[in-house]
């Protein structure tokens, strides 16, 4: 095992999930926070979704990738899907742990656009 790792080699594409242990989604991107003093910069959060992800993907395809999660999504909301590190519990080698349920996050926006707004609108496909 190397003595020195890089929160990027520890936490990004990670499968994220809940206390429960349901899936959450996996880490996207990493929000790095400035504490001044010149001090090193702080993990204040984790990132997912398609606009976390079309960046770090870069190039056409990201830029096409984040569009396309920014138009599926509604005006009015923060983006992406943002999980403050004090609702980590533990990272193994397999998946990151939170302390929380993932209701309580805001993690299925996407998925819940999704559903309001494009399955729902199928004939039969309500309830």
């Amino acid at each position: 095992m190397p003595e020195r790792f890089t929160a990027d080699d520890l936490l990004l594409d990670r499968q994220i999930v809940d206390v429960d242990g349901a899936p959450v989604g996996r880490v996207d991107d990493l929000e790095l926070t400035d504490p001044g003093d010149g001090a090193e910069p702080v993990l204040s959060a984790l990132l997912c979704g398609p606009t976390a992800l079309g960046p770090r993907i870069g190039g056409r395809l990201g830029r096409w990738w984040a569009a396309i999660g920014q138009r599926m999504r509604p005006y009015d909301d923060a983006y992406p899907n943002r999980i403050p590190v004090a609702d980590i519990d533990y990272v193994d080698h397999l998946q990151l742990q939170l302390k929380v349920s993932r209701d309580q996050l805001d993690a299925d926006r996407f998925r819940d656009w999704i559903r309001d707004h494009i399955i729902g609108r199928i004939p039969g496909a309500g309830p």
